[in-house]
């Protein structure tokens, strides 16, 4: 009786997942006649190539259609969200490092572990750039602090929440995080 309520659990989140799923903004004209090779260009794609929704031509919003629309009310791409905020760094950063840390591993302050790969982080995530040896790139305070505190004012599209303008962490934590970030050589 468990395995059955389990089973059928399972089957429900999966559909309500598929069927909130953005769908891309522009469709492909379908063919009558196109062999089954040309059906699924994805699995035969060289490995280094960019991904369908990466290419030119593609939509914008087709490199998103594998996250879920997290919307109770609108419909998936029209729910409303905060403008991008280009914020600099005033002053020195004056961040520590060790709190940066753990506000940088912390589910429920920066998170950043979903995504990256940190120094001193276990079970990273692979979507976004690895930041275990962020300092060493030559990046400065100011930029990075701008990165983080609101990615879209450079990337549009980015996948990188606001931190800053959305309020989920407040400048001294984000000075922390860009603390840690720079000592991560």
């Amino acid at each position: 009786m468990k395995r059955l309520a389990a089973a059928c659990v399972a089957t429900l989140a999966l559909a309500a997942l598929a069927g909130c799923a953005q769908a891309p903004t522009t469709a492909a004209p379908a063919t009558t006649a196109a062999p089954p090779a040309a059906m699924a260009p994805a699995a035969t794609a060289p490995i280094g190539a960019p991904p369908p929704a990466a290419r030119p031509g593609a939509s914008p919003g087709a490199k998103f259609a594998a996250f879920p629309c997290l919307s109770y009310t609108l419909p998936c791409g029209k729910a409303a969200t905060r403008k991008p905020v280009a914020k600099s760094l005033e002053g020195p950063l004056a961040g520590d490092a060790a709190r940066g840390m753990r506000i940088a591993h912390a589910r429920d302050k920066g998170n950043c572990l979903a995504c990256h790969v940190m120094k001193g982080g276990t079970q990273p995530g692979s979507r976004g750039p690895d930041l275990s040896h962020y300092g060493s790139t030559g990046r400065s305070d100011a930029d990075t602090f701008a990165a983080v505190y609101d990615m879209r004012a450079r990337t549009p599209e980015t996948l990188m929440p606001p931190f800053g303008t959305n309020g989920v962490l407040d400048d001294q934590e984000i000075r922390d995080v860009v603390a840690y970030l720079q000592a991560s050589r």
